[in-house]
């Protein structure tokens, strides 16, 4: 039995109004919202988020492989799934591998990874993160949301068992963005969707039906892609599906989310679905791919501490329109009266490489004293030589006192700096973000969320801040 082992998601903290974008024109502009992800988050750092909420709970010694799936990966020479198999301390004794330069890219990880996982006896992990961005005054710059989402896929204990699967390839352009772009394109909609994606995705439906000997009304979820609302909603109605079939895409809420839009919408459908229940999952770009599950008695373990129901209700929907150009980097702005930002040590950022990707500190084994960063003498007892690796990354912790920052750069100014102890023993002085300033008080509960704290040279360096966790208590 090869299927869904468990899934997560991710939605940023932040939203972008659609009129809040079309005021800045002088136009009035539609109902709706798009996720925006902050300015120290890129597609890998969402997808190490939706990673760890796809993970807990689960005891998972040991991984055959980590995928990572985006059209807008941080680097163009340079593994990203290496990234989450550090934060996630899988050791370097696993496949890695990336996936990209098309919104099928998901999904053709997804098949990569369910042929992996029916030969191997550990899971394969799948993420998807997209942060695309279309231009000023566009219709992308306010259809397009950031997101991530991330599978558990296997053999063994499946929450969803894989029925069947098909998969449709054929070169389309209809939405684009060469190498030298920075914002997607499009050709005429009504042109993608009639000559591209129905008749793709149609074909995709009906073969995967004729395959399972399956009519619509047999499958209580439909999971469909699609550029926008309309046409996915059409073309799901004239496959035969009813509208309560039809899984919410979100793009009112959180905007089209790339690679990541059909993984948040299954990951929602499992979150709600019964033993029995089967669901059709459907990927579109440059082809399609189709795919059937049935939940299991597992059914249970889709039901996430943060769901995809939570992220849509945690939001800050006031984002001035100006501060999203800016942590878009669409504006320039004068720079800080400061030193520039010089590129991190590597040699010492690998030497430390447990500490920054998953934040190890240390625990004396002769009086139990627990320390970040890690040390080699006890700051208690003294003892040399006899700490042991210990993680913080799944402990909440205790803001202990903070202080607000508004000289050291930053894109979002000031830098809320706080001092943690974690439960359980161990201080931390970090940054603390995705929290409105009269939230932040002495006694707050907070969480680690790995972030990107700066980018110098080409090069990204990534380290661990906190978020509330007021919300989870």
């Amino acid at each position: 039995m090869t299927g869904i082992v468990s899934c997560g998601a991710y939605i940023p903290y932040y939203r972008l109004k659609k009129e809040t974008a079309a005021a800045a024109f002088g136009k009035k502009g539609a109902k709706g919202e798009k996720s925006v992800a902050y300015c120290d988050e890129d597609s890998i750092t969402m997808a190490a988020a939706a990673a760890i909420n796809a993970m807990a709970g689960e005891s998972v010694p040991k991984l055959e492989a980590v995928y990572f799936a985006s059209s807008t990966a941080p680097y163009r020479e340079k593994q990203s799934s290496t990234v989450i198999a550090a934060v996630l301390d899988c050791g370097t004794e696993l496949r890695t591998g990336d996936f990209a330069n098309t919104l099928r890219a998901g999904s053709t990880a997804m098949n990569a990874a369910l042929d992996l996982a029916s030969l191997q006896p550990e899971p394969v992990l799948v993420t998807m993160s997209d942060t695309r961005q279309g231009a000023a005054d566009g219709k992308f710059e306010t259809d397009l949301g950031d997101g991530a989402a991330a599978f558990l896929l296997g053999s063994r204990d499946v929450l969803a068992e894989l029925n069947g699967r098909v998969s449709f390839s054929k070169d389309a352009i209809d939405i684009w963005r060469a190498d030298d772009d920075r914002f997607v394109r499009d050709w005429d909609v009504r042109y993608a969707n009639t000559q591209l994606y129905t008749p793709l995705a149609q074909c995709a439906v009906k073969e995967l039906l004729k395959q399972e000997n399956k009519t619509p009304s047999d499958y209580s979820s439909l999971v469909l892609y699609g550029h926008d609302e309309k046409n996915r909603t059409n073309l799901a109605l004239k496959l035969g599906f009813t509208q309560e079939q039809i899984q919410p895409s979100y793009y009112s809420e959180i905007g089209n989310c790339g690679n990541a839009a059909a993984g948040i919408m299954l990951c929602s459908a499992l979150e709600s679905a019964k033993p029995g229940d089967r669901i059709l999952f459907v990927t579109y770009g440059e082809g399609c791919d189709a795919f059937s599950f049935t939940v299991t008695d597992k059914a249970s373990r889709a039901k996430k501490q943060n769901s995809v129901e939570k992220y849509l209700r945690h939001k800050d929907n006031t984002l001035p329109y100006g501060k999203y150009l800016k942590w878009k980097g669409m504006v320039s702005c004068e720079p800080q009266k400061r030193p520039a930002q010089e590129r991190s040590a590597l040699p010492d950022y690998n030497r430390n490489y447990k500490k920054n990707y998953a934040l190890y500190g240390c625990r004396c084994r002769e009086c139990g004293t627990i320390v970040f960063p890690p040390q080699r003498v006890c700051v208690h007892c003294h003892a040399v030589d006899s700490m042991e690796p210990y993680r913080f990354f799944d402990k909440t912790a205790t803001v202990r006192t903070f202080t607000i920052d508004g000289l050291s750069l930053s894109l979002d100014s000031p830098n809320i700096l706080v001092v943690i102890e974690f439960e359980g023993g161990g201080k931390m002085m970090t940054y603390l973000v995705d929290c409105p300033r009269e939230d932040i008080h002495v006694g707050m509960k907070v969480r680690p969320s790995f972030r990107k704290m700066f980018e110098a040279n080409g090069v990204q360096t990534y380290f661990w801040k906190v978020v509330s966790a007021e919300e989870e208590q």
